[in-house]
């Protein structure tokens, strides 16, 4: 429902207020913190800055009545009205942004490009990335993260679209001819309100909730998440491309999506805790999960994150795999005994080419993770087709969702038969030709059970997903080769029986559960009205 503008919307003294308080510090950032040295311009540039503005995004008239994650209604989230263009407020804004292009230096060049492309959202993206590679996030909870933040972003732009064409505001520049910009922008796309702020709001809370009191580092500066927003706003009143009411809208919007999204996560099942005492769940016996060398952890990772509320399946066991070889009778089976043996032989005989294989996958502790790994690869492709700002915010929340529901089915999977991994059957089946009591992996063996493989899952489900976006599209293996998604899917899989901690079974009932599951979101994609 829209506001009402009388309770809830600062009336027209309380945003000139606003206007002269911001404005006394956006000349101070440019007199101090924007007359940057040439080394901060070269941070910039070197950080997404390449002196030329990207072409206009295409209108996108209807995205604000495309499907969201998050949010009941987009009109549920609508501002109160703009003022109109011949107001006194409007007249005030204009006059502000005038003197701001005055004040305008190379610094103020260099921050406006940086934030300009898609919204910002490569930048945010980028952020999130750096976070959970810094914090050795482990792949679960990344995944999860990915999927609550580019959700809000997905749907801070559609709110944002939706009451552009509610308004049709005028961009600045019409009203004004001596104001110019330091962007192209499309004069057809209503100004109110801005999708940079927007994004920008949504992405600050989603962050504070997965991250609480951290920092980012922006263009080689280290920041609040509420700095780095206001920061990302305030380039759009630099550039010339929005008045402050469409910033202070736009964050606005942002902010209360990013809210749900925060709602969301305290109710999505992750705070649950495996008792390790207990250990509620877990069989025993030979062909049963135990710690592995050569840390030993336990407890496993996270036993409960099967039952996490997931975002397209119906449950975490809708795609739950058949039983694997480990548990087939009698123990060990004739199957189990063939891959124990064949994960022994590709490790003993390991060629160069597939150690190299190994590594680039691996995506262990202090990386990005293999989810992070695809929202990588997504994120490059988002960038080279210059996709419009909510067709880029689709494809990111299509990716990260689909590696979310993922994760939560491959979990299932892993925590419903408890496999034992190879490093264990090879170091404790005497007798048996691949027999070694001091057998090790060249990558080392993550802490949960083996059935069915995660990486397997993820790429099965992202390659597809992505193959649906960008049809044809290709992916630089280790060697710099180019590779179909669906290659790279494979390779990604079979790097984790190069790696010693996967049987073969593993690796196909991964695949085969993550393309069911990028079916369930393309078949979202197809019916979200874009």
């Amino acid at each position: 429902m829209k506001p009402d503008t009388g309770a809830h919307g600062p009336s027209a003294s309380e945003q000139l207020t606003l206007h002269r308080r911001d404005f006394l510090r956006l000349l101070a950032l440019s007199s101090l913190g924007l007359a940057l040295p040439r080394e901060a311009i070269a941070t910039l540039r070197q950080a997404g800055w390449h002196g030329s503005g990207r072409g206009p995004a295409d209108l996108e008239r209807n995205a604000g009545q495309w499907k969201t994650w998050l949010v009941a209604a987009p009109r549920d989230l609508l501002p109160p009205s703009p003022s109109p263009g011949n107001s006194p407020g409007t007249r005030a804004e204009i006059q502000e942004l005038l003197q701001l292009q005055s004040q305008r230096s190379d610094g103020v060049r260099a921050l406006v490009q940086f934030w300009d492309a898609q919204g910002g959202l490569p930048v945010w993206s980028q952020l999130l990335l750096s976070k959970i590679q810094q914090t050795s996030t482990n792949p679960i909870l990344a995944v999860r993260a990915l999927a609550l933040f580019h959700t809000a972003i997905a749907d801070a732009v559609i709110c944002a679209w939706h009451a552009k064409f509610a308004y049709h505001r005028r961009q600045p520049t019409t009203f004004e001819r001596r104001l110019t910009t330091l962007v192209e922008v499309d004069q057809r796309l209503p100004s109110y309100p801005a999708e940079h702020a927007a994004v920008a709001g949504a992405a600050a809370i989603v962050l504070g909730y997965l991250y609480p009191g951290g920092t980012v580092q922006v263009h080689g500066q280290t920041m609040t998440y509420a700095n780095a927003a206001d920061e990302a706003a305030r380039s759009r009143l630099w550039a010339g491309a929005n008045y402050h009411s469409d910033i202070v809208a736009g964050l606005q919007i942002g902010s209360a999506v990013g809210q749900l999204a925060v709602l969301r996560g305290q109710t999505d099942g992750s705070n649950a805790v495996w008792d390790p005492i207990l250990q509620p769940g877990r069989p025993f016996g030979p062909q049963y999960w135990v710690p592995t060398p050569p840390a030993f952890a336990f407890p496993p990772l996270l036993p409960l994150a099967g039952t996490w509320r997931p975002w397209l399946l119906t449950a975490g066991s809708q795609f739950r795999e058949a039983a694997p070889p480990a548990l087939q009778n009698p123990f060990p089976s004739s199957r189990l005994l063939q891959e124990a043996h064949e994960v022994k032989q590709t490790v003993d005989n390991l060629s160069l080419e597939q150690l190299a294989i190994a590594q680039f996958w691996a995506d262990g502790a202090g990386t990005v993770t293999p989810p992070g790994h695809w929202a990588q690869i997504a994120a490059q492709h988002v960038a080279k087709a210059n996709l419009s700002t909510p067709r880029a915010a689709r494809a990111m929340a299509l990716v990260s969702v689909g590696v979310a529901d993922s994760a939560i089915a491959c979990w299932d999977t892993k925590y419903t038969y408890w496999t034992l991994r190879p490093v264990t059957a090879i170091r404790m089946l005497v007798g048996q030709p691949f027999y070694n009591p001091n057998f090790s992996t060249p990558i080392t063996t993550p802490p949960f059970p083996a059935y069915i493989s995660g990486h397997s899952t993820f790429s099965g489900c992202s390659a597809a997903v992505l193959e649906y976006l960008f049809p044809g599209g290709t992916v630089a293996d280790v060697f710099g080769r180019n590779i179909s998604f669906h290659t790279a899917a494979d390779q990604a899989a079979v790097s984790r029986l190069y790696g010693g901690i996967h049987y073969r079974s593993d690796n196909e009932a991964g695949l085969n559960c993550g393309r069911h599951i990028a079916r369930l979101v393309i078949q979202r994609a197809q019916s979200d009205g874009a």
